[in-house]
């Protein structure tokens, strides 16, 4: 069964070689190219891969969909140029094809995400389900900044890979803070926002910085990063609402003391619990699968 892969890069020098290299089994690889300045071009043409120019976008997300039909084979794996897939990545997605073929349009991938140089292991981060691997013509992406793409032959149609003994993604996703905060608020100001005054509500944002603070908090998994982490995805949905509320014509009242009290009230707490004991049970099981294989390899060497 035939595959193309798809990577989109913008002056990613630093990372498309590992991306490239992980996909070289691929039958097709097609780069989307957004006018980068760095060497990134330099290195695709030592790949046998077909490039594509795209004038620069605000968001990758929607320009995902333009490409998709560039690909001549039935399914289509999407990386971004930060991304790269473990060595065993072929053997396990061609299993995964030949075995569920016929039941699935796509997969959602769980995702190792590697902070200020880190890898979360909870906190949120993990496992962090990516829709990446599907069959052409059965997913779109919409126009707005890290959204799941959809589904288009319907749900049921989804298969989500149960970590951590599956195939995962590897995402270099900042090397420090800094690039992390700059980064955020880059995305913030990119985003689409609903202009329709009468939908705002800055309790809406209040009550997702809550949410965030409880979701991304977890130091017993990821240390005084996952503090750092939270504080700065609680301070993101600020600045969002913020953001979202100075581009609505006419601007209705901010009334943040007034938003406190009702987005207490908003605060998914039953959700919050129940996400972070799913999350919790990811990142014990992978430590525990980690503990297990160093225990053999320990006892191979003995």
């Amino acid at each position: 069964m035939k595959i193309s892969c798809i990577i989109h890069t913008r002056n990613s020098g630093e990372t498309i070689e590992r991306a490239v290299a992980s996909v070289a089994w691929a039958d097709e690889l097609i780069v989307v190219d957004m006018e980068s300045t760095d060497n990134t071009l330099d290195i695709i043409s030592r790949h046998n891969a077909k490039i594509f120019h795209q004038q620069i976008a605000p968001r990758v997300d929607g320009i995902r969909n333009l490409f998709l039909d560039k690909a001549k084979n039935e399914w289509i794996i999407v990386l971004d140029s930060d991304e790269y897939l473990p060595d065993d990545a072929e053997d396990n997605i061609k299993s995964l094809l030949n075995k569920y073929n016929s039941r699935f349009d796509a997969f959602a991938i769980p995702r190792f995400n590697r902070i200020a140089g880190q890898i979360m292991r909870g906190s949120g981060w993990y496992p962090d389900h990516q829709i990446r691997l599907f069959r052409k013509g059965c997913v779109k992406w919409p126009d707005a900044i890290h959204r799941l793409p959809e589904v288009l032959t319907g749900a049921n149609r989804l298969l989500e890979l149960s970590p951590p003994d599956c195939l995962h993604i590897h995402h270099l996703n900042y090397k420090d803070i800094s690039r992390f905060i700059r980064r955020q608020i880059e995305y913030a100001l990119e985003d689409v926002y609903d202009p329709d005054p009468a939908n705002f509500d800055f309790s809406d944002y209040i009550a997702r910085a809550y949410e965030n603070l409880a979701l991304h908090n977890d130091p017993e998994t990821d240390g005084d990063l996952s503090h750092a982490l939270s504080l700065l995805m609680a301070w993101d949905a600020v600045v969002r609402g913020i953001l979202h509320w100075e581009r609505l014509d006419p601007r209705p009242s901010l009334g943040y003391l007034r938003a406190l009290p009702f987005a207490l009230e908003k605060v998914p707490r039953r959700k919050i619990f129940f996400r972070k004991l799913r999350l919790r049970h990811y990142a014990t099981a992978y430590v525990v699968r980690r503990l297990i294989s160093i225990a053999k390899a320990i006892i191979r060497l003995k």
